[in-house]
């Protein structure tokens, strides 16, 4: 009796431990990401920010550093209080320039500066992270001379990350577009830049630009490839899907201007349960943030 009576407790326990561990998972935030290029807007605008991208559940913003444009001292204030609402901040950085090695030392800059700031204020004020946005196809020379400049990307990247370990405790995370799993790696046979990427980078996030989840030529069609890959390769890629909000020179179906946020939203909960169903695929995030705003605002 006094054996069963024992057996019976620790059923209990171990029931009791794994509603826990349920809970709790279920409690875990998805991750939701955003960009800020406006960078004086998080001072003149910063509670609205915050309180929109904590009701919207942002768990993290990019923030584009200029040193031109606001001072240590704002970064501080306006990640400080980012972290009050458990809202991480990483360094946004990047030009389509910067994919040339003869730009390599923009990227060296923004490194240093990120080191040197983090360095310099108390630890809920630091960066997370710093997300790079660089995108050399958008060159004229991507067009006459494809090659070089992927190898020059890829030699600055790898330049990222080589630098970017000696920074403890930052992640370094990059933007590509939807369709970078078809462009090759010079001198390589079957090996695309997107699987290049995912090697390097925990964190990838897809500008995945179409206003519709589903079709030929919807988010999932042209994403699915992307976590697949993420997902082959382990635990510790995460493949995050973009779309837009803005207006976008590439037409209305790259954008959710037109449709505003709740279709937006709408169709990332499709785009989400079927990315899902796979580990590598790690969340959303929503390029054009003051229209996303701007529309919400709008809708009430």
């Amino acid at each position: 009796m006094k054996g069963r009576l024992v057996w019976l407790g620790a059923a209990v326990l171990l029931l009791a431990l794994l509603l826990l561990v349920g809970y709790q998972a279920r409690q875990t935030p998805a991750y939701k990401g955003t960009w800020i290029w406006d960078t004086p807007t998080m001072i003149t605008h910063q509670d609205e920010i915050l309180s929109f991208s904590k009701e919207q559940g942002v768990t993290n913003i990019y923030l584009h550093v200029t040193r031109d444009q606001a001072r240590p001292r704002d970064y501080a204030d306006f990640i400080g209080a980012a972290s009050q609402l458990d809202i991480q901040v990483e360094a946004l950085a990047g030009d389509p320039s910067w994919g040339r090695r003869e730009k390599r030392h923009h990227i060296e800059e923004v490194l240093d500066w990120v080191a040197s700031y983090n360095l310099n204020v108390a630890e809920e004020e630091r960066f997370a992270g710093i997300h790079w946005d660089i995108e050399p196809y958008l060159l004229p020379e991507w067009k006459t001379d494809q090659d070089q400049v992927l190898e020059e990307w890829l030699s600055n990247m790898d330049f990222v990350l080589k630098e970017g370990n000696l920074m403890s405790q930052l992640t370094n995370s990059v933007d590509l577009p939807f369709w970078i799993h078809q462009v090759e790696v010079p001198g390589y046979r079957d090996y695309d830049v997107g699987s290049w990427m995912l090697k390097r980078f925990d964190k990838v996030v897809l500008m995945d630009y179409r206003d519709t989840a589903q079709g030929e030529d919807g988010i999932i069609a042209h994403g699915l490839e992307m976590v697949k890959k993420a997902t082959a390769m382990g635990k510790w890629k995460s493949l995050i899907i973009g779309v837009e909000m803005a207006p976008s020179d590439e037409g209305n179906k790259a954008t959710f201007y037109e449709e505003g946020y709740e279709v937006m939203e709408r169709e990332l909960e499709i785009t989400s349960k079927v990315m899902e169903k796979y580990d590598g695929f790690g969340g959303v995030a929503i390029h054009g943030f003051p229209h996303w705003m701007s529309s919400y605002t709008e809708s009430e």
